[in-house]
Parts: C-alpha cells; structure tokens; sequence
C-alpha cells in the first residue's frame, strides 16, 4: 500500500496498534525505543499520524530521512546521534536505518503543535531540562492524578518553550501575551525544582534570560501575584506537609528549606498560619 493510501492514526489507534502501555487518551504518549525491537521501531515511525514527534538520543547513532508527500526530502538524511533532538510535524514521515546496537532514545508522541522538521544539538543544559521534561510527562502519563489533563498541558507548554528557544540561546524573550504566557510555565517549572533553596527573582529571571524588573511585572501581569508571594506560598505548603507527612524536627525543616535558622521559619510560617509551626503539629 502507498503512503498516500495509509490510514492516518490519531495518538490512541496509533498506540492501540503498537501496543504503547504509556498513554494518556489521544493527547500524549511517553516510550523508550530500548523497549521496541528495530524492526518494530522502523515500522512504527512510516505510520502516518495526526500528532507531533519528539524523539531525543540518549546514546548510540540512528540514519534517519523525512519523507513528505511519499518523497525523501532534499538533504533530509543524516546521522542522529547522543544530545540530539528530533522534532517531526504531523505531516511529515520519518524512515530510519542503521540503528547501532547501543541505540536508545526516549520519545514523546503529543497532539500539539510544535515547531518541528527540525534537528537540534542540545548543549548539557538543555539536554538535561529536556530529560526532566520527558521524564516528567512520562511520570504524569503513567500514574494517577488529580489535574492530569493541567499537568500534561503544563509541560508540554515547557517542552514547547524550551524547543522554540534551541536555536535562540542568546535572543532576548520577545514580549508578546502568548509568549509571557509561555515564559510563565517554565518560571512555574523551574520554580517548583528550585524553591526550596533558591528565593533571589535574579535566579529566575537569569534562567529565563530577562531581567528581574520585567519577570517581576511579567509574573504580575498573568498571575495577578508577585514572584515572592509564588514563593512564599510554596514554601508555606512544604512546611504543612513537612509537619504532617515527616517526623523531622523544627531544626531540620529549616535547613532543608535552607532558612538562615529556626527562628526565621517559625516568624515566617506564624505570620501566615497564625500560629507557630510546633502549634500548628500539635493540632494536627
């Protein structure tokens, strides 16, 4: 059969066909390619699919071409090899060859638009938040949640940020609504990894590339809240459930939070709990 006459899969066929365990709906699907023989893997990828992929190396090499409309595109074949990542539109059929036997790369399927047809070399920084960033969506796929839809939604906003900035490294953030709204899901990322040891706008709005006046008013703006009430608020939560979930003492909460003592954390957490984070156990 021609690829003109396929059937074109949506992301929940497409996974029922392949038998893909790691699947939310016809939204996003995380998989390890060291779980697929070559065979099936090569197969796999001549499907035509209504959703975008995101395929990152991780070690070894693999000869890929794109095809578009059944044909090979002009200089389309190349070596894929660790750090890199692939980004392949809808329209547009991947074919592989020449998988090396230390082959293994990470792939997320996702009905989304992204800037694709694109191979990018990530630099240790970008290929260690796009690793966070697949893992994440693969742990979210994979388990139980309350918000998953909002989770998922989330990071592939993230992933879709961080892959529109490859080729920019140095460019200032413009600074249209769409992209603020953008630029405010990956402050909300890193802010979740960092929180507890990091309070300063400046590490933030470095990680971002702007500066800490404009992410201040910026955060502002979308959020209706400051950067410092994002933070105070996290913090306030991990202490309620460092005080109801661990039998960590006073002492040591505030140096895993990396307060410059007790005495800070207990003025801190009164001042939004009422009362004092030994009280506030006691209650519990």
């Amino acid at each position: 059969m021609s690829l003109m006459k396929q059937q074109v899969y949506n992301l929940k066929e497409f996974a029922a066909r392949h038998h893909l365990e790691s699947i939310y709906g016809a939204y996003a699907s995380h998989i390890h390619i060291d779980d697929l023989c070559e065979k099936d893997f090569i197969e796999m990828a001549l499907e035509r699919t209504l959703f975008t992929k995101l395929m990152l190396v991780n070690r070894g090499s693999i000869r890929m071409g794109i095809l578009q409309h059944g044909v090979e595109t002009e200089k389309s074949d190349r070596m894929l090899s660790a750090s890199e990542l692939l980004v392949v539109s809808p329209k547009h059929i991947v074919t592989f060859s020449d998988m090396s036997d230390d082959f293994e790369a990470e792939i997320i399927f996702v009905d989304e638009e992204i800037a694709a047809d694109v191979v990018y070399q990530l630099s240790d920084d970008k290929l260690k938040s796009a690793l966070d960033i697949f893992h994440m969506i693969g742990d979210i796929v994979r388990h139980q949640h309350i918000n998953k839809v909002e989770m998922i939604q989330s990071m592939v906003n993230v992933l879709k940020l961080l892959v529109s900035e490859l080729p920019y490294e140095n460019v200032t953030i413009t600074r249209d609504l769409k992209h603020k709204k953008d630029v405010y899901e990956i402050f909300l990322h890193l802010l979740y990894r960092h929180f507890r040891t990091e309070r300063q706008i400046r590490f933030y709005a470095d990680k971002l590339n702007v500066s800490a006046p404009y992410l201040s008013r910026m955060i502002k703006e979308i959020s209706g809240t400051t950067v410092n009430d994002h933070i105070s608020s996290l913090l306030y939560k991990e202490i309620c459930n460092l005080l109801h979930q661990t039998d960590m003492s006073l002492g040591e909460i505030s140096t895993y939070l990396n307060f410059c003592d007790q005495s800070a954390m207990t003025n801190f957490f009164k001042i939004r709990a009422g009362m004092t984070p030994l009280a506030y156990r006691n209650q519990l």
